[in-house]
C-alpha cells in the first residue's frame, strides 16, 4: 500500500474540520434570525387581534354581527390585515377580505380551536382563500362571566418574511464560502509550519542512520519541534559515541575468539546463528564471515549437530557430548554447550564450544562401528541371556535370597535390553523399507479387538477400562501387523502412564477424501506443551524418572510415526497437563469402504 505524506494526511483533515464548523455556525445562525423573524411576526399579529377583540367586545355582546363584518373590513383595509371573526360553533361572522355568509365553517382550523377552548392559537398554512401563505394567531373574546363569546383571528401574509430570509441565506452561504476560502489557506499554511521541519529532521535521521553523526538539525520555533531537533542531536552525539565503543570492543573479541584452538559457535533462542569464529568455520566447513542471523539448518548441514543444538536450548543447562562430522574427511567432534545470558542474566540462546578430537577418537569410532554392525548379532545373546535366567529362576533351583535377587535384576535388564534392540531392529526395518509395505484390506473394528485383548492384561492389572467406538464395516488397505504394533504402544502408553480406575478411549473417524483417523484418548498426567514437538523423538522421555520408573525402551512412539509414515500418514497429539493426552493417526489417502461382513 502506498503510503501518504503526512501533510496529505492533515490538511484533508483539518479542511473537514473547517467546512463542518462554518456549516454550523450558518445553519445556526440562520435558524436562529428565521425564529426571530417569525416570533416577532407573531408578536405583532396577536398585538392586531387584541386591538380588534377590545373594538369587537360590544359588538358581541349585543350580537351584531353586520356591524362586526363592518368593523373587520374597515379595520382590516387600515391595518393592511386580515381579520376574521368567529362563533364557537364555527361560524364565521366578520371577515375583512371575503363575504361571512359565503364562507365555511371555521371550527377545524387548529389556531381557531385553540383560541375558542381560551387560550391563544397560533398556526402557519397556505390560505386557499387567498392564495398565499399566512400566519394567524387567534385569541378568544370573553364574556362578563368569562365565557368564550367568539375567537379573534388576525392573519398577515408571509411572503416578505420569505423574501427577507432568502436573502439572509444568500448572504450567510457567501459569507460562509468566504471564510472557508481564508480558513482553507490558513489551514495550508499551519500544516506546512508542521511538516516542513519534519521533513528536515527526516532527512537528519537517515543520515544518522548512514552513519554521519556531524549532521545536526536547526532549531526549530515552535517548541516541540525543538525539543524533538534537539533530542535527536543529542541521540546522533550518543549512538556515535556508543558505536565507537561497541566497535573497540567487537574488535577486542575478534582478536580473542580468532587466537582460540576451540571452535566457537553462539546461537540465538530461535535457532539462528549470533557468531562463529574462524575454527569453528573450519570444522564445519563453512565461510565464518557469512553465517550471522542464518538459522543453523541453513549453513550446518550436520543433523547431529543439529540435534545436539536443539538438546542444550531445550535443556537451558551445560550439555556435553561427542559427535561425528560426516564429510570429505570424517571428523570427531567433542562439543560442550551451555546456556548464553546477556546482562540481564536472562537466557538468549546457546553457547557451542567445538574441539577437533579426531585423532583421539578414532579408536572410539572403530567401537562405533563395531556395536553398529552387530546389533542383529546382540539379539542371539541376549534371548539365551534370557533363556537361562528364566531357568535358573525355575523351581528346580533352590537359590539363596541374594541370588535370586540378582537373577531378577539379571532377567529385567536383559528384558528391557532385548526390547531396545527389537525396537532398534524395527526402527531399522521401517526406515528401508520407506513406506513400500504390504497392504491388505483389514476389517479396522477386528484389528483394534485385536489390540485391545494383546494389552488387556496390563489393563486389567490398573483396572483401566478400553472402550472403542469403530464403524462396524470400516475396511481399509492396510499393514494389519504394523498398524497393530502402533496402536498397541499408543494402548500401552496410555496405561502406562494413567492412574488406575481411569478409562482409555480409542475413537475411529472416517473423514471426507479417504482419510481415516484413530485418536486414543487417555486420562494421563499429560504432556507439557514444551516437549509435544520433540515427543516422537528416539529416546526422547518428558520425564526420566517417571519413564525409566515405569519401564519403556523410549523408541515407542517413534515406531508409532515411522508406522504411519510408511502409510502415508501422520501421527499428532494433543495434551493438557493433569487431564490426559490424545494421540491421532491420521492415513492419508487410505481407501475404505463399508461391507456387509458378519
Amino acid at each position: 500500500m502506498k503510503k501518504k505524506h503526512l501533510f496529505w494526511l492533515l490538511l484533508p483533515s483539518y479542511w473537514g474540520l473547517t467546512a463542518v464548523a462554518i456549516a454550523a455556525v450558518a445553519f445556526y445562525a440562520f435558524h436562529s434570525m428565521s425564529d426571530l423573524y417569525f416570533k416577532t411576526l407573531e408578536n405583532d399579529i396577536h398585538t392586531r387581534a387584541l386591538l380588534l377583540a377590545d373594538h369587537v367586545e360590544p359588538l358581541a355582546s349585543s350580537k351584531d354581527h353586520p356591524a362586526i363584518d363592518e368593523l373587520c373590513k374597515k379595520l382590516g383595509k387600515a391595518a393592511n390585515t386580515r381579520f376574521t371573526i368567529i362563533l364557537p360553533e364555527g361560524k364565521v361572522i366578520g371577515d375583512s377580505d371575503q363575504d361571512p355568509s359565503v364562507m365555511e365553517y371555521h371550527d377545524d382550523r387548529p389556531e381557531v380551536r385553540q383560541a375558542l377552548g381560551g387560550n391563544m392559537g397560533i398556526d402557519r398554512r397556505y390560505s386557499r382563500t387567498l392564495k398565499q401563505e399566512m400566519m394567524y394567531v387567534a385569541v378568544p373574546l370573553k364574556g362578563d362571566h368569562f365565557e368564550t363569546l367568539c375567537a379573534v383571528r388576525a392573519a398577515l401574509p408571509m411572503t416578505a418574511i420569505r423574501a427577507e430570509l432568502n436573502s439572509m441565506s444568500v448572504r450567510i452561504l457567501g459569507a460562509a464560502i468566504l471564510t472557508g476560502l481564508l480558513a482553507m489557506v490558513v489551514c495550508i499554511i499551519v500544516v506546512r509550519r508542521i511538516t516542513v521541519p519534519l521533513r528536515g529532521m527526516s532527512r537528519a535521521a537517515r543520515y544518522f542512520a548512514e552513519g554521519e553523526f556531524n549532521h545536526r538539525v536547526p532549531a526549530q520555533q515552535t517548541l516541540e519541534l525543538n525539543e524533538l531537533a534537539e533530542t535527536l542531536n543529542t541521540m546522533s552525539a550518543q549512538l556515535n559515541k556508543t558505536l565507537t565503543s561497541l566497535g573497540e570492543q567487537r574488535n577486542e573479541q575478534q582478536a580473542v575468539l580468532s587466537s582460540m584452538d576451540e571452535g566457537v559457535l553462539a546461537i540465538d533462542r530461535k535457532e539462528r546463528i549470533i557468531h562463529m569464529n574462524r575454527v569453528a568455520g573450519n570444522i564445519l566447513g563453512v565461510d565464518h564471515k557469512g553465517v550471522k542471523r542464518e538459522l543453523v539448518q541453513q549453513r550446518i548441514r550436520y543433523a547431529n549437530l543439529q540435534e545436539f543444538i536443539k538438546a542444550v536450548l531445550g535443556a537451558q543447562k551445560s550439555v556435553s557430548m561427542d559427535l561425528t562430522l560426516s564429510g570429505e574427511a570424517e571428523k570427531q567432534i567433542q562439543a560442550h554447550g551451555t546456556v548464553l545470558r546477556n546482562a540481564e542474566e536472562e537466557s538468549i540462546g546457546a553457547l557451542i564450544v567445538l574441539r577437533d578430537v579426531t585423532q583421539l577418537r578414532h579408536l572410539e569410532t572403530v567401537r562405533s562401528d563395531f556395536v553398529a554392525n552387530v546389533s542383529h548379532e546382540l539379539k542371539t545373546p541376549i534371548t539365551s541371556i534370557q533363556g537361562f535366567v528364566e531357568t535358573l529362576l525355575s523351581d528346580d533351583w533352590n537359590h539363596d535370597p541374594n541370588a535370586l535377587h540378582f537373577l531378577e535384576i539379571i532377567h529385567q535388564q536383559s528384558g528391557r535390553l532385548n526390547a531396545i534392540i527389537d525396537d532398534l531392529l524395527t526402527l531399522s526395518r521401517l526406515e528401508q523399507q520407506e513406506g513400500h509395505v504390504l497392504k491388505e484390506p483389514c476389517n479396522l473394528e477386528h484389528m483394534l479387538s485385536n489390540s485391545i485383548d494383546l494389552c488387556q492384561l496390563q489393563a486389567t492389572k490398573k483396572n483401566i477400562d478400553i472402550r472403542m467406538d469403530c464403524p462396524v464395516n470400516l475396511i481399509l488397505d492396510i499393514n494389519a501387523p504394523l498398524l497393530e504394533q502402533a496402536v498397541v504402544n499408543l494402548f500401552i502408553n496410555a496405561i502406562k502412564y494413567s492412574e488406575p480406575d481411569k478409562t482409555v478411549r480409542v475413537h475411529v473417524e472416517n473423514r471426507p477424501a479417504g482419510q481415516v483417523a484413530i485418536s486414543v484418548e487417555d486420562e494421563g498426567f499429560g504432556i507439557e506443551n514444551k516437549h509435544l514437538d520433540r515427543l516422537f523423538e528416539r529416546f526422547y522421555r518428558v520425564d526420566t524418572a517417571r519413564s525409566r520408573k515405569l519401564g519403556g525402551t523410549g523408541l515407542g512412539l517413534s515406531i508409532v510415526k515411522h508406522i504411519a509414515q510408511v502409510h502415508n500418514g501422520t501421527v499428532t497429539v494433543e495434551s493438557k497437563l493433569g487431564k490426559g493426552s490424545t494421540f491421532t493417526l491420521v492415513f492419508i489417502g487410505a481407501s475404505s469402504e463399508s461391507l456387509n461382513v458378519p
